[in-house]
Formats: C-alpha cells, structure tokens, sequence
C-alpha cells in the first residue's frame, strides 16, 4: 500500500483549526466509526459563524484527491448529502405552513 501522508499542515485549513480532520487522515487503518466521533467532536467544535457545508466543501477539496477511498472522505460526502436532505425538509415543510 501506498503511505499518502496530506500534504496539508495541521491547523492549515480555517475550519479545522484544531486539526481533527487532518488527524483522522493521517490514522492508519482508521475506521468509518472512528471517523464519526472525529467528524462529530469536529462539528460541535466548529465556530458557529463558519456554515457547515462551505466547511465540509473546503475539508473535500483538501483531502479527497490524495484520499479518495478514505473512511473520513465517505463520511464527509455522506454529511453534505445529508445537509441538503434536511434543507429540502425543512423547505418543504415551510412551504405547507404557508396559506
């Protein structure tokens, strides 16, 4: 197996600052578990005037061309898919709301 190390810094990218993303790719063997509580300790930590999904789009940017298959990659693209799900709820539901 090829070892891709980022070639980003810890602390480089501004939505993670405290580098919790950029260490779940730098774990060997990491699991998608693993990858959840680091993706839930990251959000919760995460500056509440930096938007969710510009961030997650950033983390996606950085990482997923040297990390393709990666657990955290998945599960990145899984939380922006799950975003727009609950958009279109919410819409949806503000939408029936209005007569």
């Amino acid at each position: 197996m090829i070892n891709k190390k980022s070639k980003i810094f810890k602390g480089d990218i501004y939505c993670d600052e405290k580098g919790l993303i950029f260490e779940a790719y730098n774990i060997e063997n990491i699991d998608s578990s693993s990858c959840r509580t680091i993706f839930f300790d990251w959000i919760v930590s995460l500056e509440p005037s930096i938007n969710q999904r510009e961030a997650i789009n950033e983390l996606l940017e950085a990482y997923s061309p040297s990390f393709p298959s990666h657990p955290m990659t998945k599960l990145l693209i899984e939380g922006i898919n799950q975003n727009s799900v609950i958009r279109q709820r919410k819409r949806a539901k503000n939408v029936k709301g209005v007569i």
